[in-house]
């Protein structure tokens, strides 16, 4: 992706917009199929002021780490070399000028490769919860479950994703397969146990559901990334502590014996 500074030297710059050309801060709407120049009424030329008067334009790093959503599309914009250019102090890669003129449109996953089909894989996407218990003894006393494995899954998976498409994209795309893919399964999870468990154990179980979320991500994404946690999750067995033992069931929620720690 262009620097700040390469832009600025070609007299480029991006926005983001929504598929039918309306800006998500101003509400602004482009004419996508003019490629004229359009003259702002007024630019703000103190460099102190972070957003201002003007075309505000950026790279797509700040597109992507600020305001884009999948649905949306990048409009490439050229600038006439009598327009002015302001670059704010300590700017993390926007910028604004008073002449702009479109010179491309371009979408999501043209610049972002590594998000070809996601949207619609992101739709048609449903989730499989690996774990079926649907009756466990009544326990009064759960600690957390496998509460180191917690958070070495989901760090690693949410690095690992990270690594496969992109810092920028994850954070901006991030939520968005939380809430589609590794949420829904660990809903799933939830409500496969939740009319047969006691509060205390729902809360556990919230822990391993948790965990089940990541594998979903995991498998959602192909990611190589692999931990012992998830052959439990494919053979359908959940762990869980109790007072320094291992309980370990398997589908159905089949009790399969307990093991000191």
């Amino acid at each position: 992706m262009e620097t700040l500074e390469q832009l600025v030297k070609e007299r480029r710059g991006y926005k983001y917009l929504s598929k039918s050309g309306v800006s998500p801060y101003q509400n602004y709407q482009y004419d996508l199929n003019s490629r004229k120049q359009m003259k702002a009424n007024e630019l703000d030329h103190d460099e102190n002021n972070e957003c201002g008067e003007g075309w505000n334009l950026a790279t797509l790093k700040w597109i992507a780490d600020n305001c884009m959503k999948v649905d949306g599309i990048i409009v490439e914009c050229s600038i006439p070399k009598s327009a002015i250019i302001v670059v704010p102090e300590d700017s993390d890669g926007k910028f604004r000028t008073d002449i702009i003129k479109i010179k491309k449109i371009h979408s999501i996953e043209s610049l972002f490769p590594a998000l070809k089909d996601f949207a619609q894989k992101l739709k048609n996407y449903k989730p499989i919860n690996p774990i079926t218990a649907e009756v466990m003894p009544d326990v009064e006393s759960l600690k957390k479950i496998m509460a180191s494995v917690r958070a070495s899954v989901g760090d690693s998976v949410r690095d690992s994703v990270r690594d496969s498409v992109g810092a920028s994209v994850w954070d901006s795309v991030g939520d968005s397969v939380r809430a589609s893919v590794g949420d829904s399964v660990g809903a799933s999870v939830r409500a496969s146990v939740r009319d047969s468990v006691g509060a205390s154990v729902r809360a556990s179980v919230g822990d391993y559901s948790y965990i089940c979320g990541c594998f979903a991500i995991k498998e959602f994404f192909n990611l190589e990334y692999e931990h012992p946690v998830f052959d439990l999750i494919r053979m359908g067995v959940m762990v869980i502590i109790v007072n320094k033992k291992a309980m370990v069931y398997g589908k159905y929620g089949k009790f399969l014996g307990e093991f000191k720690l």
